[in-house]
């Protein structure tokens, strides 16, 4: 009995023992397992639920960079920046109170039309982050947003940075303007930090030197309630500490070699033209003073929120407004002679002296080639020829210079080929030569081209850049500068970090007789008693220029008054200049589309340009502009928006 009853005891003592050993192995493979878990979600995956945990209390702000200026020689702000405030929502907040009401109010404060607010909606239901519902938006709807804060939960208004240029227009296709990166300029700048959303530069100096105004963001945090609303500082402080503010990078400012005040003289001397284009150098280092086109945009309506009023100005105006005219190409007419004046002195056509006999027309091949004049001009020389723009006295000589011959002193003066101007978009213009004409005219090259050629007619193509270039260079003595349009690179503090030296581009190689007639003819051309340009003579000082007229449409044989013809078949005036003669400081060409004649549109634009230049003892006209010209321009933007 013992025997069995300690069998029993032993039996059950061993079912117990596996039993313990079960629950024992099950409690260790529950802990185990628990362990593994808790190693799991602390360590191995501990950031990305700290991230979840305190994105719900935290909030990310991307503090932007301000953009560097851009300055003109003086240090006047040609674009500079100004506060700003957007408005953003944050999806899971915003969504989970959002009604009809909060709908409603949003689009009341903001302006927004119903496809504005459909974009925003579905951008918000992706809950891809925080979604803009609109930039730049008005001081006084902020404040009915902050007062109403309460009944718009995940609202949120964030200071921002946008570009303002202080003389609107003048000078805008050189300065250029900022807008949104689009998705293939993403791509390229990606790698370069650029991320959706940035502001990058387009046209202009704002597009060439993008990298270096563009600047680094920063990043700010701030602690926010359920309903996303920020709390003080002291539980930001407490919470986040030194880690709640990373400075942004300020982008570099340029300085750039432009004149502010030239420039707005320049703008209210062609106020009366449609189109056209100013270009100023300074012949001594090939520095750009102004370079102007018109009709012009307003980068601050561009920059940004473009009104639906500006963009259909833009697209309505049959001159192209987008477009810098002073690095595009048109016909030079009689601004061009210099080219063919050297030729004929270089290559022994003729002396200084010799005279040529202009009675109106010049016959060759069977054609009559008419002078401007139709009476002419009687006995002319190297000098009276170009004062009084004499094109019979071309054509003798364009009949023993070769094209080629002709085109290479062209070329000389730089026509034909690109300055090497720092923006974008300009033309390299035309120098025909006989190739060309043989792979371009319908019937080949001609002899009778090199008439027209040499007056800048024909197939002649140059830019108002290339030709202020070239009289810079007559000026100076022969050289050809690039032109300089930025001097230096300055840091946040206003300390130089690089700078632009002046280059010369090549030397004309001209004799320095020859290149006394070029200067004592084009002196003539406004002082002598038959300049073309003796009308618009400066009292005060010696000008030496040259006038010109391109034809830009074929001339029958009943002429009609510049005044009756179509738009765009008439004629193109010009009038380049430097002054003054003995010790030039500035080097000026004046270019107006359809715009008449040199001596009588073109000259007198670039007379006031150059006496208000010369003799100006203040900057009174930039300080108009920058004063109660400005502030009626924002109104004027203001209506603009209203109307769009």
């Amino acid at each position: 009995m013992n025997e069995l009853a300690q069998r029993a005891r032993a039996a059950e003592m061993e079912r117990y023992d596996r039993r313990y050993l079960v629950l024992l192995l099950c409690c260790v493979l529950a802990f185990t397992a628990l362990g593994f878990r808790l190693w799991q979600l602390q360590i191995v995956e501990g950031e990305k639920y700290y991230r979840a945990s305190t994105e719900n209390i935290i909030r990310h702000y991307e503090v932007q960079a301000p953009r560097g200026a851009i300055l003109d020689r003086r240090g006047v702000a040609l674009a500079e920046n100004r506060a700003s405030f957007d408005v953003y929502i944050e999806p899971q907040i915003f969504l989970a109170n959002a009604d009809d009401e909060v709908y409603q109010l949003l689009t009341d404060y903001l302006h927004l039309s119903s496809d504005q607010l459909r974009r925003v909606r579905r951008r918000a239901e992706e809950r891809a982050g925080s979604v803009l519902v609109r930039r730049d938006v008005a001081r006084a709807d902020i404040a009915r947003i902050e007062e109403d804060q309460m009944r718009l939960p995940g609202v949120e208004v964030r200071p921002s940075i946008q570009r303002r240029y202080p003389l609107h227009h003048v000078g805008a296709h050189t300065l250029g303007f900022v807008a949104e990166i689009g998705p293939s300029r993403l791509r390229e700048l990606r790698d370069y930090g650029y991320r959706s959303g940035d502001y990058v530069g387009r046209m202009g100096l704002e597009q060439a030197f993008d990298s270096v105004l563009h600047g680094s963001p920063g990043l700010d945090r701030a602690v926010v309630d359920a309903r996303g609303n920020p709390l003080g500082e002291a539980d930001t402080q407490f919470l986040i500490g030194e880690y709640q503010r990373v400075q942004p990078v300020v982008g570099r400012d340029l300085v750039t070699t432009l004149d502010a005040d030239l420039m707005v003289i320049i703008d209210e001397a062609i106020e009366d033209y449609a189109a056209g284009a100013v270009v100023a150098i300074d012949p001594r280092d090939g520095s750009v003073l102004a370079m102007y086109s018109k009709p012009h945009f307003n980068p601050n309506a561009w920059s940004g929120r473009l009104s639906r009023m500006e963009k259909l100005r833009s697209d309505n105006d049959p001159f192209n407004p987008m477009m810098n005219k002073a690095i595009n190409s048109y016909f030079p007419g009689s601004v061009y002679k210099v080219v063919g004046s050297w030729a004929a002195l270089a290559e022994g056509i003729f002396e200084p002296e010799d005279t040529s006999f202009c009675r109106g027309f010049h016959m060759f091949g069977g054609h009559r080639f008419r002078c401007w004049r139709d009476h002419g001009h009687g006995h002319v020389d190297a000098y009276s020829a170009m004062a009084q723009s004499c094109d019979v006295y071309y054509y003798e000589a364009a009949e023993q210079i070769d094209m080629d011959v002709l085109a290479d002193y062209g070329q000389r003066f730089g026509f034909g080929e690109r300055s090497g101007l720092v923006i974008r978009g300009e033309r390299a213009g035309r120098v025909p030569t006989r190739q060309w004409h043989q792979e371009h005219s319908p019937e080949g090259y001609q002899r009778g081209f090199d008439l027209n050629t040499i007056l800048g007619q024909g197939d002649t193509h140059v830019t108002p850049l290339q030709v202020a270039l070239a009289y810079a260079a007559i000026a100076n003595g022969g050289d050809l500068y690039y032109p300089r349009l930025v001097d230096e690179i300055r840091n946040e503090e206003g300390l130089p970090l690089f700078s632009y030296a002046p280059k010369v581009r090549k030397r004309l190689d001209i004799d320095e007789e020859h290149l006394e007639v070029l200067r004592e003819s084009l002196r003539q051309t406004v002082h002598g008693p038959r300049g073309t340009a003796r009308g618009s003579a400066l009292s005060h000082t010696e000008v030496a220029g040259k006038t010109g007229t391109a034809q830009v449409a074929r001339i029958g044989a009943v002429r009609v008054d510049h005044a009756d013809r179509e738009l765009r078949r008439r004629n193109h005036a010009w009038f380049a200049a430097f002054a003054p003669y003995d010790e030039p400081e500035i080097a000026l060409v004046v270019f107006l589309e359809h715009g008449g004649g040199g001596g009588g549109d073109a000259a007198p634009v670039a007379m006031e340009i150059l006496d208000r230049y010369l003799s100006r003892t203040d900057l009174s006209a930039l300080s108009v502009r920058l004063g109660e010209e400005y502030r009626g321009e924002q109104i004027r933007d203001a209506d603009d928006e209203e109307g769009s």
